[in-house]
């Protein structure tokens, strides 16, 4: 158990602060003229435009402040010339005293730069996203927000740091105000109200204007004094030390965590001697003077320690449990909170009055946060554990397939009879209305196929898309969907190989999307005119593959570039048949307004309609990837759901022997494979070690036999094996 207070301080203060370069210091002292001397050693001045000097009222600058400039809102500014700020992706810090009440918060402490994306460096209030009234730094095409409100009419110092960590964007800037961090991308529990990335690079364009942006009429009304510009990043500590001067409290600590009631605790404490006022709540008072005292709590309680300086005030926290389990005050995912299979995130929690801490079975004690990876969606459950008991909390973290669809009808769970609306199961677009519908032939049957899991499909499918608005994915998605990539599941049975019929059409004549069948050849195609140029045909004969009686899983993919040809690709049980195949020209569209269907429809693929037939086959599925194009794994992955080759990569029979240390492990396998074999003896470490990554299976079944196998860590007798694709 660690003894600490709810706020950690770092003191290294003067060093940090000392090594920064200074490349401009405005302290605005001199109280009459036209210009603000700069301080440091660059010494360049500025020039006041329609400001008023001002010596009452003063800001709480720690050096002390004798005057401060009072800008008019419409047409005061200082101008820096020839200065050009801190430009390219170089690190910056920018830090000022600021004063206003004015309601119309969107007004620039500070800019520099040029009005293209990303290019420009403007420090500014603002009420556009986020917080209204918080500080904002943005840099044309992306912001950072923060959370706390400047402009209500008290001095406030505010600052801005942005460090280049290889990847230079606006979303890693860090706010401060009153010498406190007030928002942070990368920091647990201050998150920016709102933030938008954008890469950074800093024009050497316009100079720096103090109390306006150059880019437009944001002139700042009230007061700003002892403006810096660095060209750092200073950290916490030294915009604290701007901010305050020496920190009120440096620590605040109690000798335990949980005692027995009236039991004795001390209380310690190392605060700044020039401070006016020292006090704890809770009966103790005044500790002015004092750094220890002991104190006999009865019950839960959570003592403050506050100290004033002048106008300048801070304030630590401890918490002494009595007789009480542990208490669990945050646990919480910093990062995403939905995780496509391959990627982590990070849980962070505090905690106190824990003797040991458990996370799904691994040891945590004494950390405060741990990187996960988790393969599926996976509950953690975080126990603190005492004397007195344990207490838990828990988070989950989803896990999805990055081969979900956006869009899915299925047959399965229908109930036997007419169909004349099948809804999605699957729907997660804006526009939960879209459904099949207006069937009239449309019958839910059961039974068994050659694909084991389907044993439910719609006979005689003959719908178009309803929804509101719209009956065609352009109108039901919106224009900008359907320039977007595309990829398209069937699952059908077609019955028979005679005549022409419309499996799946969108668009209208002479442009959109359609699956036709035509006796046994499969037929994909796109096109946004009457054109061959902008058309592209893939195919494959279904009878080379199997009878008409079988369920046929298809899969058909458009990569779409408005302004390059199209490719088309085309997916029979798992395999590539057709393409990928390019347009000649651009394809900027796959669909028009015209209504989709679904076992109907005579619009594509010719310019004009073509005699069709009725669709008397069946269809037990049929999915929309929206903005997405299934590569050859995931087409495979969707295949093996219903080909009986699903139950790949799962071990079905695992031992050990602890005596000879021989373990034989055998998994679900297809014959010509390699697969790879991975081992944990921790899944919340999501650490895996690799056994071997080039398995050779020959069968249905393959099984490895491992030799001078030890549980690595005995006092966790836990180990844990995984089976994925291995290397060619």
């Amino acid at each position: 158990m660690k003894k600490r207070s709810s706020t950690i301080i770092v003191l290294a203060l003067a060093s940090s602060l000392a090594s920064a370069d200074l490349v401009g210091h405005w302290r605005f002292e001199e109280g009459t003229g036209t210009s603000a001397a700069d301080s440091s050693a660059e010494s360049r001045s500025g020039l006041l435009n329609e400001v008023t000097w001002s010596s009452t009222g003063l800001a709480p600058v720690p050096s002390g402040s004798s005057a401060h400039l009072e800008f008019n809102g419409s047409t005061s500014s200082v101008a820096i010339s020839g200065f050009k700020g801190v430009t390219g992706t170089n690190d910056r810090t920018v830090a000022a005293w600021i004063r206003t009440s004015d309601p119309i918060v969107n007004r620039s402490i500070v800019s520099w730069g040029t009005n293209l994306g990303g290019q420009k460096w403007t420090f500014r209030t603002q009420s556009n996203n986020g917080t209204a009234g918080a500080l904002r730094i943005e840099v044309n095409g992306g912001f950072l927000v923060g959370n706390t409100v400047v402009t209500d009419g008290e001095w406030h110092h505010v600052a801005v740091t942005w460090a280049n960590d290889g990847t230079p964007d606006v979303v890693d800037a860090k706010l401060y105000v009153d010498g406190v961090l007030d928002a942070d991308l990368s920091t647990p529990g201050t998150p920016p109200s709102a933030n938008q990335s954008q890469a950074i690079d800093t024009a050497s364009d316009a100079d720096v204007l103090i109390g306006d942006d150059f880019q437009t009429a944001r002139y700042w009304s009230g007061a700003i004094d002892d403006l810096r510009i660095y060209d750092e990043a200073l950290n916490a500590e030294a915009i604290s030390l701007i901010a305050i001067g020496d920190p009120l409290i440096n620590s605040f600590e109690t000798s335990a965590e949980i005692v027995s009631s009236g039991g004795p605790v001390t209380l310690s404490w190392n605060t700044d001697p020039a401070n006016d006022t020292l006090t704890i709540d809770n009966g103790v008072g005044d500790v002015s003077g004092l750094d220890l005292i002991t104190v006999n709590p009865t019950v839960d309680t959570t003592y403050t320690l506050s100290a004033t300086r002048g106008v300048v005030s801070s304030e630590r926290r401890v918490t002494v449990l009595v007789e009480n389990s542990p208490r669990v005050n945050t646990l919480e995912i910093f990062g995403p909170i939905t995780l496509i299979i391959g990627e982590s995130t990070t849980l962070f929690w505090d905690v106190i009055g824990e003797v040991s801490l458990d996370l799904n079975g691994r040891d945590v004690s004494g950390l405060s946060e741990i990187e996960v990876n988790p393969t599926m969606t996976t509950t953690y459950l975080l126990s603190a554990t005492n004397t007195f008991g344990t207490t838990t909390r828990e988070v989950t973290v989803t896990v999805v397939d990055p081969n979900a669809p956006t869009i899915e009808w299925t047959a399965a769970g229908q109930t036997e009879g007419a169909l004349p609306t099948w809804l999605p199961a699957i729907n997660s677009t804006f526009n939960t209305t879209l459904a099949w519908g207006n069937g009239t032939t449309a019958t839910v049957q059961t039974g068994t196929s050659n694909l084991p899991p389907v044993t439910t499909w719609i006979n005689g499918a003959d719908y178009n898309l309803t929804g509101t608005p719209g009956t065609s994915w352009h109108t039901g998605l919106s224009d900008a969907i359907t320039k977007e990539d595309v990829s398209w599941e069937l699952v059908f049975r077609p019955g028979d190989f005679i005549g022409t019929h419309t499996l799946f059409n969108t668009g209208g004549n002479g442009f959109g999307t359609g699956i036709v069948l035509d006796g046994s050849t499969v037929d994909f195609r796109v096109q946004s005119a009457d054109s061959d140029s902008q058309r592209v045909i893939v195919s494959t004969d279904l009878a080379a593959l199997g009878t008409a009686s079988e369920f046929y899983h298809l899969v058909a993919t458009v990569d779409l570039d408005p302004t390059l040809p199209a490719v088309v690709s085309l997916y029979l049980n798992g395999t590539l048949v057709a393409g990928p195949t390019s347009s000649v020209s651009a394809i900027p569209d796959w669909d028009g307004s015209d209504v989709a269907e679904l076992g109907r429809g005579s619009n594509i693929p010719t310019s004009t309609a073509f005699p069709w037939m009725p669709f008397t086959g069946d269809v037990a599925s049929f999915a929309y990837f929206e903005n997405k194009v299934l590569d050859a794994g995931g087409v495979e992955s969707r295949y093996n759901r219903l080909s009986g080759e699903g139950d790949e990569f799962t071990i079905t029979d695992i031992t050990w022997d602890a005596q000879t240390g021989e373990l034989s492990l055998s998994f679900a396998s297809v014959a010509g494979r390699n697969y790879r074999l991975e081992t944990t003896n921790n899944l919340a470490d999501a650490t895996w070690l690799e056994v071997d990554d080039a398995i050779s299976a020959t069968g249905e079944e393959t099984t490895v036999i491992l030799t001078n196998f030890y549980v690595p860590a005995p006092e966790n007798p836990k180990q844990f094996f995984r089976v994925g694709p291995g290397v060619n």
